[in-house]
């Protein structure tokens, strides 16, 4: 496995040797050291759990440097160089790999390069030696953290504690603030909304952990992770709502409208400044904030309206949501009031703030970044926005159909709302709230309208893509290929916006499903973002912004490459179609001429069965006989090459249903027996990565090679035929009647290898995301008019 490594940045020898010395690695006289010497010093100071000389000395006996020699015997005969096998024995030793299980002693630079990890060759003077020590304190070890870190988990950086200020080392900031005495304080944000209606302005909870040396006039960069959850969630399985139910009249549709809650302006900022006075019950809920709040930034979190601990109502996706939100940066920057409790009586300042803040957060979190950065607010530098939602049609619907996120059957806005309604866990709030949040959930349940799915005015106010223009701020969004829960449309789409502005802006494209990326063994994401926060929020000039390329997507074939692109796009291809025969196949020749048709149950067969929503899914794509007769599958021949699709996949379909109403799926699959990568990662060393030093941990993990499968869904898509003339706007559709659908697929970027072949299966229900009906419906395909048009590299 290959631990690439995109975050080091090249440094020359002048710079190497300065920031050497100001992390007291190499001693400021190292000139008049005799390189022997020197080895053994740098050796020595790697070891930071050792904490005295003679500690140290002792461990050098328990290297080998060759297959017969210790690193203390060979350093007993004073070499004035030292070879390159030698040196990476002893590297790789110190990075964490076991000689004998992970590596053998006569040939360590083979190993080194399978995991593309660096060598500096002819190590045979002082300049040599030091280049390499930098070059390998900078090197990912087994755990998938630099040397450097590790040695932080360790203890090495305690000794810089107390000297109140950033230091930092191949322009990524050092775990120099003391973890166990940081600040952990909550204020109260006071909004201009008013969405319980009681006449004051809703106080929204903020709870901070910033390093104590900020309390010594130190001003740090605020990492701020809007969470709806971080108050608690309210757990209510089984109340999703049902979808095994006929499909309606989709003309029967009207279009409720977005009413905005009233508007109290909050009090100007006065002089006062008082301390928080109410001290952090809850823990930080995101391991790069932690990794960061031990190299100086301060993470800030807050639920928003409707949370535990603030005032208000969780209308879900709403404008309301993006303005709490947007607020507490305004108080970040200095342009809001808050207090320290909720009398109002007091106001508090984030004076320890320098002004600058980062959103950081995943899936409800990182949608929020998102809707906050249309706003173009002041303070907010940088957004590193993960598992997105960008309209939450796109979250909820689909070409004019309910459709629900993988594993989520029956969910909804109200739903979602009520789970984030935590401030109904406090007896005081619920007597207040709850009358409020029952007439909320009233009109989320008839506005969200899952009797037809159609697009409207209620959606249109959460389609955060329509507002791109304010972004001001860098942007990095992060998604996962296979996350079936927020689909890759909603990257893909604010995507083609975001390229097109004059901000920074970077693209990570991971395999995983929704499923954060900062501790894969294949990409170095962490010091990435180290990297970019210190250029966004601290101004140190590292070449973050150009330092790795704009778009990086995972293989799904081989875990630790990555493809890096300029852009992902259809025109990162060339144009195919494929059209189906009438003997199922799929092809590049041309249509077949017969019309087929197949009866589809809903999900009468599904609910007897008692099977998950993910057996059903993989016996479908598989041609499972049981599964696969409601459905018309057509397949390639072997590709003799591997072909990669890219962008969005478009169908056009001719098809008529035996009523006046119905739903139509397609999927692309890839078929063809091999192991493929494990859908999550596979956990590799739990708890073995050290956010600082006694500060919590991460796990080191990967997509890896598994069991053997038959198939794996590259990519699908539904559509409701009544939307046949407008995807927004339903017609009058008569049983019988042929129309055309031309519809997109979600986008892809998928790697189909020689030996397998690509199946386009048209169907009706999908068990996991559509309603399953309850009536049976006969759909005839027209193949004449039907085609399968992708981009391929």
């Amino acid at each position: 496995m290959k631990y690439n490594q995109y975050a080091y940045v090249k440094t020359d020898h002048e710079q190497e040797v300065k920031e050497l010395i100001d992390i007291n690695f190499l001693p400021r006289n190292y000139e008049d050291w005799s390189f022997s010497d020197l080895l053994a010093k740098l050796v020595k100071m790697t070891l930071a759990e050792a904490k005295s000389d003679e500690a140290k000395t002792a461990k050098l006996a328990e290297f080998a440097v060759t297959e017969s020699q210790t690193l203390a015997d060979f350093l007993a005969d004073k070499p004035e160089k030292i070879g390159t096998n030698e040196f990476y024995n002893v590297a790789l030793q110190l990075l964490g790999y076991h000689v004998h299980y992970d590596y053998d002693l006569a040939d360590p630079t083979a190993f080194m390069q399978r995991n593309a990890l660096p060598v500096v060759k002819d190590i045979t003077n002082v300049a040599q030696l030091i280049t390499a020590f930098y070059r390998l304190l900078n090197t990912r070890s087994k755990n998938g953290q630099i040397l450097l870190d590790v040695m932080a988990g360790k203890g090495y950086f305690t000794q810089f504690w107390g000297q109140n200020k950033f230091m930092f080392f191949n322009g990524k900031a050092l775990p120099v603030f003391d973890t166990n005495k940081v600040i952990r304080e909550v204020v109260y944000v006071e909004t201009d909304l008013d969405t319980d209606q009681d006449g004051k302005s809703d106080l929204v909870q903020v709870t901070i952990f910033r390093p104590r040396e900020t309390t010594a006039g130190l001003k740090v960069p605020a990492l701020y992770t809007a969470s709806p959850y971080f108050g608690g969630i309210i757990a209510n399985e089984k109340r999703n709502h049902k979808v095994d139910e006929n499909l309606s009249d989709a003309t029967e549709w009207n279009d409720p409208q977005y009413v905005a809650s009233p508007i109290v302006k909050a009090a100007k900022p006065a002089a006062e400044d008082k301390p928080a006075t109410e001290k952090a019950v809850h823990k930080s809920s995101y391991p790069l904030n932690e990794y960061l709040l031990a190299r100086g930034f301060a993470s800030v979190f807050a639920g928003g309206i409707g949370t535990r601990g603030s005032d208000g109502l969780r209308i879900t996706g709403a404008p309301e949501e993006t303005e709490s939100a947007k607020e507490v940066i305004e108080w970040l920057h200095g342009d809001r009031i808050a207090y320290t409790d909720r009398t109002r009586k007091h106001e508090t300042k984030a004076s320890w703030c320098n002004g600058n803040i980062g959103m950081t957060g995943r899936s409800y979190l990182g949608t929020l970044q998102i809707a906050v950065a249309t706003t173009g607010v002041a303070g907010l530098k940088t957004v590193v926005s993960e598992a997105a939602i960008s309209s939450w049609y796109d979250y909820y619907r689909e070409h004019g159909l309910v459709i629900a996120p993988e594993d989520c059957q029956g969910e909804d806005l109200d739903l979602l709302a009520e789970t984030c309604q935590s401030n109904l866990w406090d007896a005081g709030s619920y007597l207040k709230i709850k009358p409020k949040y029952d007439a909320m959930q009233k009109d989320l349940l008839t506005k969200e309208d899952r009797t037809t799915g159609q697009y409207s005015d209620y959606w249109e106010a959460r389609n955060y893509r329509h507002h791109t223009d304010g972004i001001k701020c860098s942007w990095i969004s992060v998604h996962g290929l296979n996350d079936w829960n927020v689909k890759p449309k909603n990257v893909y789409k604010i995507w083609q916006k975001v390229k097109n502005l004059p901000i920074k802006h970077h693209l990570f494209l991971h395999q995983g499903p929704h499923y954060n990326m900062n501790n894969l063994v294949s990409i170095d994401f962490t010091d990435l973002m180290n990297l970019w926060f210190v250029h966004e929020l601290l101004g140190l000039k590292n070449n973050a912004d150009k330092q790795w390329p704009t778009v990086m997507i995972q293989d799904n074939l081989e875990a630790d490459k990555w493809h890096e692109e300029k852009d992902w796009a259809d025109d990162l291809g060339q144009e195919v179609v494929y059209y189906p025969t009438d003997s199922q196949e799929l092809t590049k020749d041309g249509n077949g001429k017969e019309k087929q048709s197949f009866t589809d149950v809903g999900g009468k067969e599904f609910t007897a069965a008692i099977i998950s929503e993910s057996d059903w899914q993989y016996k479908f794509i598989c041609g499972d006989e049981k599964w696969s007769k409601p459905s018309l599958r057509f397949t390639t021949d072997e590709f003799i090459h591997p072909v990669t699709i890219v962008g969005r996949p478009e169908v056009k379909v001719r098809v008529a249903g035996s009523l006046p109403k119905g739903q139509l799926s397609v999927a692309l699959v890839e078929l063809g027996d091999r192991k493929r990568l494990t859908a999550t990662p596979k956990f590799l060393m739990r708890g073995g990565q050290e956010l600082g030093y006694r500060f919590g941990t991460d796990t080191l993990q990967e997509f890896m090679p598994d069991k053997l499968t038959k198939a794996k869904l590259i990519t699908k898509a539904h559509m409701n035929l009544q939307n046949y003339q407008d995807m927004k706007k339903p017609s009058k559709l008569e049983a019988g009647q042929f129309v055309d659908l031309t519809f997109k697929l979600q986008p892809t970027y998928y790697t189909i290898p020689s030996g397998s072949s690509l199946a386009l299966i048209i169907y009706s229900t999908d068990q996991g995301m559509t309603k399953r009906p309850l009536e049976d419906e006969t759909y005839t395909i027209d193949l004449a008019q039907t085609e399968i048009k992708f981009y391929q590299k």
